[in-house]
């Protein structure tokens, strides 16, 4: 049975599956704590993403932005840039991570806000080629590269979710100012073949604390199907610039 499991995740399911489930926030947003009255000095946001392999292992990847957030009209805008890019990835996805490491997010900002600090439009990453090219690298990966089997099969199933909207999924609508507290969603999703498939997204936010976080935002998505489950973490800290690094 783990070996039919198996496969079904390596087919490409479950980059599908990941994908309809990230492109929801999950519960919805929660009513902000208090009136969004955001500093005016310069923050850093960072996300962290962990995403499964079908082995039990896992490509990690950490972005952080420098980001300002400005009044504008009835809300605010946000601008910001790519700082720092960190992917972390068993050796047979390597030059895969380098590619995810490299990508710049053209088109992430302006991300707008309204007056309660919720995003309500923009970032949205434009196409680079980057995926292009990782596609190449797989396909140079699995024709000569002597790997084994599995790991092949890891790379198919790795560029098939940065194909997919997946890699670049809806950001919670609340990650600038969420309410503190925990929510969740489950629900069930049609696959190939007549089966189905669920997710259950679970998101738990914090306010400000000691040094200098402003908001943090975890969010674990748990995809179950065909007897199996992979769990998909991500995470949000918005914090104040520590001095001296502001770009």
């Amino acid at each position: 049975m783990a070996g039919k499991n198996r496969s079904v995740w390596l087919c490409g399911s479950s980059a599908m599956l990941v994908m309809a489930a990230l492109a929801v926030p999950g519960a919805g947003a929660a009513s902000p704590p208090a009136a969004f009255a955001p500093p005016q000095a310069q923050l850093l946001l960072t996300r962290t993403l962990h995403r499964p392999l079908p082995d039990g292992k896992a490509v990690v990847t950490r972005r952080s932005y420098a980001v300002r957030i400005i009044r504008d009209g009835a809300g605010y805008r946000v601008e910001g840039n790519l700082v720092e890019a960190i992917a972390d990835a068993p050796p047979s996805l390597a030059a895969l991570a380098e590619i995810e490491r490299l990508r710049p997010d053209n088109g992430m900002f302006p991300i707008l806000l309204d007056a309660r600090g919720m995003i309500v439009g923009g970032g949205m990453v434009q196409p680079d080629g980057s995926l292009d090219r990782a596609a190449v690298i797989a396909a140079e990966t699995i024709g000569g590269s002597g790997l084994p089997a599995l790991d092949m099969l890891q790379a198919q199933a790795f560029v098939k979710q940065l194909r997919s909207r997946a890699a670049r999924s809806q950001w919670p609508a609340d990650i600038f100012h969420p309410a503190p507290g925990k929510r969740s969603e489950t629900r069930s999703i049609a696959l190939p073949g007549g089966g189905e498939g669920h997710v259950t997204v679970e998101i738990e936010a914090r306010g400000a604390s000691s040094g200098g976080q402003l908001a943090l935002l975890d969010r674990v998505v748990t995809t179950e199907m065909a007897g199996d489950t992979r769990i998909t973490r991500e995470q949000w800290q918005l914090s104040q610039t520590p001095q001296g690094t502001e770009r």
